[in-house]
C-alpha cells in the first residue's frame, strides 16, 4: 500500500512518499501523551491555547488583557 506524507511550509505543500520509518499511525493516544505532564508543560499548553484563541479572534480585548495578566503571574516573560 503506497501512502504519501504531506508537509506544509509557508504557502507550499510538499508531497513525499512515505518511508518504512513513518508508520501510518505514529501518534500516541492522548492519554499516554499526557501521562507525564508536569506543571511547566501544563502552563505551556494553556499559553498555546490562549494564543490560538487570540489568533482565531474569539477573545474580546478585555479577555485578552485579563488572560495576559494571568499568564504573566504564572509564567513571567512568556508573553
Amino acid at each position: 500500500m503506497s501512502t504519501e506524507v504531506k508537509t506544509k511550509t509557508e504557502d507550499t505543500t510538499v508531497t513525499q512518499p512515505a518511508t518504512a520509518t513513518q508508520p501510518e499511525n505514529s501518534v500516541k493516544p492522548v492519554f499516554e501523551e499526557i501521562e507525564g505532564m508536569d506543571q511547566n508543560t501544563a502552563i505551556s499548553v494553556l499559553i498555546q491555547s490562549a494564543e490560538l484563541a487570540q489568533k482565531a479572534g474569539v477573545l474580546s480585548m478585555r479577555d485578552s488583557v485579563v488572560l495576559a495578566k494571568a499568564i504573566s503571574l504564572f509564567a513571567p516573560g512568556k508573553i
